[in-house]
């Protein structure tokens, strides 16, 4: 008993650090969920990402950029029953920017991240993820014009399940350190999801950056209705739109999925 009080506190106080600390500049990514799900030992989940954003959706703040669309291949592997690892490798592409030589794919980041579970109870599970991400060469991102970094990235994920529905709570934050603006970014990534089937499951997603909280200029924030379809065994595909609810935001992303599972 006296450990598990030792973790709630810990995770309690993660959690206020997290939600109302320092806050500085927003950064761009994905429109990425984690919940409680992960490989178990010995499988691997190969996952593609895209988040589709058409010129019209993107603020008049950031200029005539064309259509962006932003990738991301994800390897992860169950090590032990707690622990997963993975490497990931994110892109970007442009298409009808009048800047010609924009509109192409650009591997602009190699990432690594390590999940863990810390703990499983009546109350809530608790796990935290942990990215380092490193650039491949003088990028930068179409849409925050400032030039991609390397980085280190911490999640902290609270989820509970009552019955078919399942209740996802994960600030974090996010830290440039080799390219400016440097410093933390805070960000969230909160989900409600039901399952309606044992092959479908939909979900209302929050997701936003939160600046230095002076303003809400300095903010994003975003809800992503989401729907998951077990389409086999070992593919899962996941459809979402992305809907901006500032003037900060992009008005409508578009993001797809497909994770594929293999047992080794």
């Amino acid at each position: 008993m006296g450990k598990r009080l030792i973790l709630f506190n810990v995770s309690v106080v993660i959690f206020a650090i997290l939600f109302f600390g320092f806050f500085q500049n927003v950064e761009a990514r994905h429109l990425k969920l984690y919940g409680p799900q992960r490989p178990e030992k010995g499988v691997t989940w190969v996952t593609y990402i895209n988040d589709y954003i058409p010129s019209s959706s993107i603020p008049s703040a950031t200029g005539d950029v064309g259509n962006v669309m932003y990738h991301e291949i994800e390897i992860e592997t169950g090590i032990t029953e707690r622990w997963s690892q993975s490497i990931y490798f994110d892109g970007d592409s442009q298409s009808g920017s009048p800047v010609a030589s924009d509109n192409n794919f650009r591997v602009n980041l190699i990432k690594t991240e390590f999940n863990i579970s810390i703990f499983e109870s009546r109350w809530f599970d608790f796990r935290l993820n942990n990215e380092w991400a490193f650039k491949s060469g003088n990028y930068t991102d179409p849409l925050s014009q400032e030039k991609y970094s390397d980085s280190t990235e911490l999640r902290t994920i609270f989820s509970k399940s009552i019955d078919s529905f399942a209740i996802i709570i994960s600030p974090g934050f996010f830290y440039r350190y080799t390219d400016d603006p440097l410093g933390l970014t805070y960000f969230y990534a909160n989900a409600i999801q039901y399952g309606l089937s044992d092959k479908v499951t939909l979900g209302l997603e929050f997701h936003g950056d939160l600046g230095e909280m002076k303003t809400a200029s300095e903010q994003s924030h975003y809800i992503v209705p989401n729907i998951d379809i077990q389409l086999h065994e070992k593919a899962l595909l996941s459809i979402g739109i992305g809907v901006g609810l500032n003037e900060q935001a992009e008005k409508y992303t578009f993001r797809n999925s497909l994770q594929l599972s293999y047992q080794w």
